[in-house]
């Protein structure tokens, strides 16, 4: 019996309202007020991660067949009953239609919210959206449940799709252990279950005794350095992290393909696709009281994850390696997406936007934010996310989660060769090099005069000195405007560090004792070195590094 239609069941959880209250709500609720709804509010930030492109599928599949008028776009032939593209776009079509995709994009923008035709076409597919169901249950495949399916699924208890509670190292007490549960409510399950799709740790799936094949590691979300944008209200987010000219192609979300393994073999070729794919394969399991109380997992038929260079992926880091496994790839070198370090904040990775880096690429969200602020669709301050798992044990057992925002003025993701994009990270890199030849290698010193060999002052002086330039980064990137000239600007930034490094080696020095001003003489006895002497090199430094005088 088919149960819990995501279309009108409250499952989707949003922030409403100047004081911030949570509520759920139905997926065409969400596209009808999305206006009103200040962001997404699950559980967790990966979660909402998994959430935005589920819903951002819905988007991409709508609007490259309904322009924002809710008319069909003439360079596409659309079914009347299924609203599916029926044969692929003409070639010489395309350029026109990226257009008229831009057109679309920013008559939404202008209008605010969304129109109908969003909801019509979720009407069409109605029945794929049943969290429950025999045939078609919502963004799961009832055939690894079957006696003749040809591989070992594992069925889980349902605390292991709660992402909260998986979080942390199975041999240590878990961090939310008083959230174990028997049973977990459909809104809950339906939430979680986007979110084990896309973050499943790589031990998850695929032991037993039947045929046997390679693991596909992490799910796909989980290799991700993920980034999006994020605006004033969970419409304007939406609508940022749109990029409709650079997807004029035919869409295919899960719910228009047939829920058997051999469908999704294939590399995704276009965004729908790629937002919606089944990084695992997964069945739920309800008990009489309209609980989940387990589900069945096994790996992707796919590892399409690993593919190098898929470039379509817009929200996501990149690095260039060289290293890669030619017979499997064909290929020795390729982008491959970038995970973000968990021991870095989010501003520090801000170098790869520009092209300071050696074979450094943009996240095409950041291409596309770009391409809006050049043509002046968007104007003032913009959130950029940086969300993702961080895992330990071969990827096997998730660790923490990684978070940060940043807000900055749009108009500094400018085009130009050396403009906003290009100042902002050549200081960003200045200052790591700043840090580490001045305040973190007196530090350093100081662990030497203390003859400590585990680094203890290195470390707790790396730890205390980004957290302090932390603050201050980000409010002195806020205030930046295009308008400002750029040396002022970074000279402002130079003054700033220079006090912050000062201050924080001015503290070491308070804080040494008599082991520390006795110090030690070097090997041939002709030079003592104790704390006086390592300040003495440290101001050295500082001046040396930033150039500016005391």
């Amino acid at each position: 019996m088919s149960q819990f239609n995501l279309l009108d069941e409250k499952w989707l959880m949003v922030m409403t309202g100047e004081k911030g209250e949570n509520e759920e709500v139905s997926l065409k609720e969400l596209f009808e007020h999305a206006h009103e709804y200040t962001q997404l509010a699950g559980e967790t930030p990966t979660q909402n991660f998994a959430v935005l492109r589920l819903l951002l599928a819905v988007l991409h599949t709508v609007f490259t067949r309904f322009t924002a008028t809710e008319e069909f776009y003439e360079w596409v032939a659309v079914d009347a009953d299924t609203f599916q593209i029926k044969e692929e776009i003409d070639k010489d079509d395309i350029k026109d239609y990226k257009k008229d995709l831009y057109e679309t994009w920013k008559t939404l923008w202008e209008k605010g919210k969304f129109p109908d035709v969003v909801n019509e076409y979720l009407e069409k597919y109605r029945h794929r959206f049943y969290l429950l169901d025999e045939i078609y249950p919502f963004f799961q495949f009832p055939e690894i449940g079957e006696p003749d399916y040809p591989y070992s699924a594992t069925d889980n208890s349902i605390n292991k799709l709660n992402g909260r509670i998986l979080e942390g190292d199975p041999r240590k007490p878990r961090l939310f252990m008083s959230q174990y549960q028997t049973g977990l409510a459909y809104s809950a399950a339906a939430r979680w279950l986007l979110y084990t799709n896309g973050y499943a740790p790589s031990k998850s799936g695929n032991p037993g005794k039947k045929k046997k094949r390679e693991s596909t590691g992490v799910a796909y979300l989980g290799k991700l350095g993920g980034i999006y944008a994020s605006g004033k209200n969970l419409f304007e987010t939406l609508l940022l992290n749109l990029n409709l000219p650079e997807n004029a192609c035919v869409q295919k979300p899960i719910w228009e393909v047939e829920p058997e393994i051999n469908h999704f073999r294939t590399i995704p070729n276009n965004l729908a696709q790629l937002f919606t794919y089944p990084s695992r394969q997964l069945l739920l399991k309800a008990n009489e009281e309209n609980q989940i109380i387990e589900y069945r997992l096994d790996l992707a038929v796919s590892n399409f994850e690993y593919e190098p260079s898929l470039m379509i992926e817009p929200f996501t880091f990149w690095r260039y390696d060289t290293k890669l496994d030619v017979g499997k790839w064909h290929v020795k070198e390729a982008y491959v997406p970038k995970r973000h370090d968990p021991d870095k904040y989010f501003w520090q990775e801000m170098q790869t936007f520009s092209a300071i880096e050696e074979k450094g690429r943009k996240p095409g969200i950041i291409d596309w934010l770009t391409v809006l602020q050049g043509d002046e669709m968007v104007t003032g301050l913009i959130t950029l996310n940086a969300v993702a798992e961080n895992y330990i044990q071969k990827d096997g057992v998730v660790d923490r989660q990684v978070y940060d925002q940043i807000s900055e003025n749009i108009g500094l993701l400018d085009k130009q060769e050396n403009g906003w994009l290009t100042c902002i990270a050549e200081e960003i890199k200045n200052t790591e090099r700043v840090i580490r030849n001045t305040v973190i290698r007196f530090a350093r010193d100081i662990d030497k005069i203390r003859n400590l060999q585990n680094s203890a002052t290195e470390q707790k002086t790396k730890t205390q000195i980004f957290f302090s330039v932390d603050h201050h980064f980000r409010k002195w990137l806020i205030l930046i405007s295009p308008q400002d000239e750029k040396k002022d600007r970074t000279l402002e930034w130079k003054s700033i560090l220079r006090d912050e490094i000062s201050r924080q080696g001015d503290e070491l020095i308070q804080g040494a004792g008599n082991r520390d001003y006795l110090g030690y003489y070097t090997d041939n006895n002709s030079k003592l070195e104790n704390i006086e002497t390592a300040y003495i090199r440290f101001r050295a430094n500082l001046r040396k590094e930033l150039g500016v005088k005391e």
